[in-house]
């Protein structure tokens, strides 16, 4: 059975996370039936709106690919996660890439699915996770931030700036 999609103009944090399971069943079922195309567009797709549920649920701006990395990279930061999530949207893009450019094997979009499965899996838990206390470390985050918070360059939070709730507008 196929998640049911959540009703137009209603997604919210349940709906991104019903549109990324969804999106990650038809990857699979679209790579069964050999069509690696949708099948690596899918796998972006389940991965982007599960990141875009975890901005939805912080009030981080989640409209862009840009805001997508940028939540990525913010909570492998909190998270202690840096390094793998990194790989993880790597993997993601890549097959937002082959959708339009079909230079991957099915293996490689099988490969790509497997990680991002473990990505979802690893993102659910920081959904239903309190937000962590951050620090802000350097320029990096200072952009980071500011951009998932709507700020402009002499609003960012400077460094060794504390949120206890990871910089979460919600």
């Amino acid at each position: 059975m196929t998640t049911e999609l959540p009703e137009p103009g209603e997604l919210g944090v349940e709906g991104h996370v019903l549109m990324s399971r969804r999106f990650l069943e038809h990857a699979q079922i679209y790579l069964a039936a050999g069509d690696r195309i949708q099948a690596s567009e899918k796998v972006w797709g389940a991965a982007a709106h599960a990141l875009k549920a975890i901005g939805e649920q912080r009030g981080w701006r989640h409209g862009n690919h840009a805001n997508i990395y940028d939540i990525g990279g913010q909570l492998g930061r909190e998270f202690d996660r840096e390094g793998p999530f990194l790989d993880y949207l790597s993997q993601a893009q890549a097959m937002h890439n082959n959708f339009y450019e079909n230079i991957r094997d099915s293996s490689a979009i099988q490969r790509a699915f497997a990680a991002v499965a473990e990505f979802l899996e690893e993102l659910e838990v920081i959904r239903n996770s309190p937000p962590r206390p951050y620090t802000v470390k350097d320029d990096d985050d200072r952009g980071r931030l500011g951009r998932l918070l709507g700020l402009r360059r002499g609003e960012r939070p400077p460094v060794g700036d504390y949120s206890p709730v990871g910089y979460s507008r919600a």
